[in-house]
């Protein structure tokens, strides 16, 4: 589950300072606020977005290459056999939400 905004934040380290031409320069208390916002809606809308499409990541890293696809049905056999249900299983482990 997504933390909430106040804990994003919180997790973060305040920044001190900005560049500006070439020139650092000390941030405001509003453009500290500003920043620590900006960055926990950034950071809560990639938990979300990991929390509703996850499932997709950890498919494609789990379901055989392409190169096995190719040989399993240019083989054919318990070759295919085999790959169907190692694809299956992704499936089941991963399910759609």
């Amino acid at each position: 589950m997504a933390q909430s905004l106040e804990e994003i934040k919180g997790s973060f380290e305040a920044p001190t300072h900005k560049v500006v031409n070439g020139v650092q320069v000390d941030l405001t208390a509003e453009e500290v606020e500003a920043t620590l916002n900006s960055w926990a809606e950034n950071e809560l809308a990639r938990q979300l977005d990991e929390e509703a499409n996850g499932w997709i990541k950890n498919r494609l890293e789990q379901y055989p290459s392409l190169q096995d696809c190719i040989h399993a049905l240019l083989d054919g056999g318990d070759t295919l056999t085999d790959l169907q249900a190692a694809r299956q299983l992704v499936k089941e482990t991963y399910p759609k939400p």
